[in-house]
């Protein structure tokens, strides 16, 4: 009986996520977590290479102890949001099988495309089918990424031939994700979506392309800086993908309408210098509890003007000044170890489906939360909770899978070498 309502509690889960219920969210994954499991035990040891995360926030807590208390806890909060979420992951694979864990995450893209498009209608009428950017900025959703993560997981079952629904029912699926990622009108989520249609033709990529797509990666890094990509509007979407790279241009901008237009890499830039102008102390560990200083009073709420701010949108800034350089190398050494490791089961054909698929979704959720922490901070971010999810419920499938055919494959070695000797 508990098992079966862990599908339904994830669904709450990422159902309360899109109208950004914080408390809730966090209630549900504790209550996951905490719910009776033998396999606890197991659970909480598979997750401790999640568990370095938490090492920098805690040398960070021990430099900045004589900040403000309420800001140190503050910080340590987010710190501990990404392994809070892995970890319900890693617990609901214990207990949720493989296809109820997939067809939950595809019910929730489903619910939540529907959900966006009856509030959007609700709001702008039926204008908003045509301008669903101009909807959602008025409704103010937070959202979830739902639809995304619903895609990824059709198109590689898909890939792999792992069948989840009969032909005309993963059409309709499909085309409502589909659907429900336009009426987001997100371009974190086309971020997230773009991750996971790369990855499902990257194992096909022929060696003699990876310089070349090496190459216009670092000339994109080049240009992102330039005003090529400047957007003379912001009333669109389209228009406001064109001015992202030049929104989050770090810059010392001095008038107020410069701060504005390119807040977050004003804030960005703030952030790092005040960085530099630490000690060496500062510049290892960081502090939990600092605030960055703007120089200047900035509108960022109603009514709300603010000098010094706790939190940044660019999430490995964030890292650098709350943990030093020590927490922005350890983020980096365990969330790429862990793409290498996926990348040589994914990108090998002769290997098992279900490994290939658990690969995928585990490379595809890191690639997501890496690029969009940039963006929105999405690693501490609770409206990232599904993709956090994923990443621990297919991190420890993935495991037990290949733990389970290198037994397989030791013990029929073994019974070779007996035959043999007999």
């Amino acid at each position: 009986m508990i098992n079966k309502a862990y599908p339904f509690l994830l669904l709450i889960l990422i159902l309360a996520s899109f109208f950004h219920l914080q408390a809730l969210v966090l209630g549900i994954a504790l209550v996951i977590i905490f719910m009776p499991l033998k396999q606890h035990l197991a659970a909480f040891k598979a997750a401790r290479i999640f568990a370095l995360l938490l090492l920098p926030a805690s040398l960070g807590l021990l430099a900045g102890y004589q900040n403000s208390t309420y800001l140190i806890l503050k910080d340590f909060y987010y710190f501990s949001i990404p392994v809070l979420f892995i970890l319900a992951g890693i617990v609901l694979a214990c207990r949720v099988d493989v296809e109820a864990f997939l067809k939950t995450l595809v019910f929730a893209g489903v619910i939540t495309s529907i959900m966006v498009t009856g509030i959007s209608i609700s709001y702008m009428g039926f204008g908003a089918l045509v301008d669903p950017y101009s909807a959602h900025y008025a409704i103010g959703i937070v959202g979830a990424p739902g639809p995304a993560v619903a895609l990824a997981c059709l198109l590689f079952s898909w890939k792999f031939n792992i069948k989840l629904f009969p032909k005309r029912w993963f059409n309709l699926f499909v085309a409502v994700n589909v659907f429900g990622m336009y009426m987001f009108a997100s371009r974190t989520y086309v971020i997230i979506m773009a991750c996971f249609l790369l990855l499902l033709v990257a194992d096909k990529v022929k060696r003699m392309w990876i310089m070349p797509t090496l190459f216009v990666l670092v000339m994109i890094a080049f240009l992102i800086p330039t005003d090529l990509f400047k957007a003379t509007s912001s009333e669109t979407f389209m228009s406001k993908m064109m001015g992202s790279f030049n929104e989050l241009k770090m810059g010392d901008y001095n008038t107020e309408q410069d701060i504005n237009l390119k807040y977050r890499g004003y804030e960005s830039f703030m952030a790092l210098k005040g960085y530099m102008d630490g000690n060496t102390k500062d510049w290892i560990f960081g502090g939990l509890g600092k605030l960055i200083d703007l120089k200047t009073f900035v509108n960022l709420g109603a009514d709300t003007d603010f000098q010094y701010i706790p939190v940044l949108h660019n999430g490995w800034i964030y890292i650098l000044v709350k943990t030093g350089a020590v927490g922005v190398i350890t983020y980096i050494l365990v969330f790429f170890g862990l793409v290498i490791k996926n990348w040589r089961k994914y990108a090998d054909n002769k290997e098992r489906p279900a490994i290939r698929l658990f690969a995928a979704l585990t490379i595809g959720c890191i690639f997501s939360l890496l690029l969009t922490n940039y963006i929105v901070t999405a690693m501490f971010n609770v409206e990232m909770c599904v993709v956090m999810i994923t990443l621990g419920y297919s991190y420890l499938n993935f495991n037990s899978l290949v733990f389970r055919l290198n037994e397989r494959k030791k013990a029929a070695a073994l019974e070779y070498e007996k035959a043999a000797y007999v």
